[in-house]
């Protein structure tokens, strides 16, 4: 048995609540060491995906400017033909 047990019964509660305390502060400890290392993890892959989601943005972009440029160069061509006489 454990060594407070044979102590007299106020110092034997009081041991009985220190280990139950520490028992408890180790459990959430413990808990609290796995949400940290999950989070740290989350952090990560959100980092990741947040430059994924960005450089895309930053691509789609480009292609949307590139296009409106084509598509006023086409339209320019098309009235161009327009205005051509067949002969």
């Amino acid at each position: 048995m454990y060594s407070f047990a044979l102590a007299p019964t106020g110092a034997a509660d009081a041991a009985w609540a220190k280990a139950q305390t520490l028992a408890a502060l180790g459990t959430a400890v413990d808990a609290l060491d796995d949400v940290r290392a999950a989070l740290a993890v989350l952090a990560s892959d959100t980092d990741w995906h947040s430059d994924g989601v960005r450089a895309m943005q930053e691509s789609l972009d480009h292609l949307r400017v590139g296009t409106r440029a084509e598509a006023s160069a086409t339209r320019s061509r098309e009235s161009e033909a327009e205005r051509a006489e067949i002969s």
